[in-house]
């Protein structure tokens, strides 16, 4: 069950990025305006469940700050996403940031006490390489040429995978519900730097055509929230160092939906479409998939 869990918080995430990264492209001036709208969606979406399931008032004060310090590094983890979402590609650019289940597992393993066979080691190490070859672009000058915004998307990275193990270890004292609620508020904080009054200015005015206004709803106030709900309740169910290799199967969905929405016949994105780049993202996506095959199966 965690694992079709996992799955479906992936999907859901690289589909919410895409609409991400069509905001960018075509509605939103900047960044700051994306994380303008990020503060509206999760303080509303922190406040419906915080509201429906109640303060956790039984569950111990270090479990909810940990709780919400996870919101905190999901939320910076996004936001360096959505830096490198303006820089490149949007399928390499999630696939940069999916490279956490290595930290993830180390610090399973260390605080946790939950154990990685072999094979297990090997499916992650598979994915992490195929993630890694998405990122490259190809070569220049015989040096290998690197995804436009490499260092912040590495930082985002670092920062979802310590969220994912935070989610984790506070799973015993708090319910699926209440640590999604907790880290929606968590992340309003970490959205804060775009407050300022023109961000919110060229966020309205980036949604008054309603194409723009349906792919925010949908792909920042819909979709990023039952992704996160979904790897929320499966990290409560399965063990967090293997249900975090899953969600770096992103990449795939994001890959898949870009490069049919780039074709000439919908010219929706602008994603690389030539033998060379669709040959290595393909390689790569084999290897996304066979490592989670291995994971699931093992």
């Amino acid at each position: 069950m965690w694992i079709f869990l996992a799955i479906c918080s992936a999907a859901s995430l690289g589909l919410a990025n895409i609409a991400h990264k069509r905001l960018l492209d075509n509605y939103l001036e900047g960044v700051g305006a994306l994380g303008a709208g990020s503060i509206l969606t999760r303080s509303i979406c922190a406040a419906i469940i915080l509201i429906a399931v109640g303060w956790p008032v039984g569950a111990p004060a270090q479990s909810v700050v940990i709780a919400l310090l996870s919101g905190v590094s999901l939320g910076s983890g996004l936001l360096l996403l959505f830096l490198g979402l303006k820089l490149g590609e949007a399928s390499r650019a999630v696939a940069v940031s999916q490279t956490n289940p290595i930290l993830v597992a180390l610090l399973a393993m260390a605080v946790l006490g939950e154990t990685i066979t072999g094979p297990q080691w090997a499916a992650i190490a598979l994915v992490i390489a195929g993630v890694g070859l998405v990122s490259i672009e190809g070569f220049g000058r015989g040096l290998l040429k690197l995804t436009p915004g490499l260092t912040v998307l590495v930082g985002s990275s670092i920062t979802l995978g310590l969220s994912f193990f935070l989610a984790k270890l506070v799973l015993t004292d708090l319910t699926p519900w209440e640590v999604f609620g907790l880290q929606e508020l968590g992340m309003v904080p970490a959205f804060a730097v775009f407050g300022r009054p023109q961000n919110w200015r060229r966020l309205f005015n980036g949604l008054r055509s309603g194409p723009g206004l349906a792919t925010f709803v949908i792909g920042e106030g819909l979709l990023p929230q039952l992704a996160i709900m979904l790897f929320v309740w499966s990290f409560s169910l399965g063990p967090v160092s293997l249900a975090s290799a899953i969600l770096a199967t992103r990449p795939l969905f994001v890959f898949v939906v870009g490069t049919l929405l780039s074709w000439r016949t919908f010219g929706m994105m602008q994603e690389s479409l030539s033998p060379g780049a669709l040959a290595a993202k393909g390689i790569a996506i084999v290897m996304i998939v066979g490592g989670t095959i291995i994971l699931a199966a093992w």
